[in-house]
């Protein structure tokens, strides 16, 4: 997968937490160095900008499910889900 690829999925991408419905938006992506990307995104309608680092191999080895599996714990986390 390809961070072109990646950003329209993950922005509106909407999940159950805390009981209740969350919107991913406004994806930001950043090498933070040669091995390593830095994903950041906005929880729509709070101010919560949960950030996920992975390896550039991990990210390009995965597909969509590995990967919103991911951000759907990162953002649980943020907001404060167990």
């Amino acid at each position: 997968m390809t961070v072109e690829q990646l950003a329209p999925l993950v922005n509106g991408f909407s999940l159950l937490a805390c009981g209740q419905t969350m919107v991913l938006d406004r994806l930001r992506v950043r090498r933070i160095s040669d091995r390593a990307l830095e994903f950041a995104f906005l929880i729509a309608g709070t101010d919560l900008v949960p950030r996920l680092t992975l390896s550039r191999d991990r990210f390009a080895s995965a597909n969509w499910e590995d990967l919103s599996r991911v951000f759907r714990r990162v953002a649980s986390r943020a907001a404060g889900c167990t």
